[in-house]
């Protein structure tokens, strides 16, 4: 009867240890499972920031990732660059005002646009004849425009030059656009009596000069963004010694070239 009892007892202890076993595994899982849904933990922290779990995860923002996977990275959060805040602030106006814009900072380069390519000057003659009168001289690098081509000869115009010079000392074509390109000087001359600023706005008291019609200014900027609500382009330009702004409205912006010189 005792040995009975007693292999009894042992098979009930045996039983015991195996629920007790199978009940730390589980409870191992859940607790795994709860760390993983936040509970704490002892972690490494690298130098550079990254936190490294004990079963050998890496956190970071995105989450756990194990290793030999792919590391996760946050995408840069994208800043305004001056296009866009440029973009913004030129959708605000009207579409007037938007095409004034444009027209103002597009250098247009004249059809047939030539230079002249010579060590002293060219002679511009009144007629396509090595001896016709000589009317004017293109020197070094200074522009026409080919109005049309005789033979050896072409018919140019040059600011008040307007006569034939040799097609053979013209640089033209497509070397001349992008010398032009290169070239060209940007100039604003008022289209009637205007208001010289020192800031681009006319809410200021801030007029510096009167200056009327037919006065000729270089440019620094052909169409400066203004928050006046009346007048939101203004022309930068260099004014003596100091920078001085005009009303867009009140200036014709033009791309130029030296000319030729007439000869009396």
């Amino acid at each position: 009867m005792l040995k009975r009892y007693t292999l009894e007892i042992e098979i009930a202890v045996i039983v015991l240890l195996i629920f007790l076993l199978c009940l730390k595994s589980q409870k191992k899982e859940e607790r795994n499972d709860r760390l993983t849904e936040g509970e704490h933990q002892v972690v490494e922290i690298t130098e550079d920031g990254v936190i490294r779990t004990a079963d050998g995860r890496v956190y970071f923002p995105t989450g756990y990732v194990k290793p030999g996977e792919v590391t996760p990275t946050q995408a840069p959060t994208p800043t305004p660059s001056a296009e866009s805040e440029l973009e913004r602030r030129l959708n605000a106006l009207s579409e007037k005002d938007r095409e004034k814009y444009r027209k103002a900072t597009t250098m247009t380069i004249p059809d047939g646009i030539a230079f002249a390519k010579v060590e002293e000057f060219l002679n511009v003659r009144e007629k396509p004849d090595a001896n016709a009168k000589k009317i004017g001289i293109l020197y070094p690098n200074n522009y026409c425009i080919v109005e049309s081509v005789e033979g050896e000869w072409a018919k140019i115009r040059s600011g008040s030059v307007k006569g034939y010079c040799k097609m053979s000392y013209l640089m033209t074509g497509e070397e001349a656009v992008r010398y032009a390109k290169e070239t060209a000087v940007c100039r604003a001359t008022t289209n009637a009596t205007a208001n010289v600023r020192s800031s681009a706005t006319t809410k200021e008291s801030n007029v510096v000069a009167k200056v009327q019609k037919g006065k000729s200014y270089s440019v620094i900027e052909p169409a400066v963004l203004s928050d006046d609500p009346d007048y939101p382009l203004f022309c930068k330009v260099q004014n003596g010694g100091n920078i001085s702004y005009i009303v867009l409205d009140l200036v014709n912006v033009e791309y130029t070239w030296t000319a030729g010189k007439p000869v009396q």
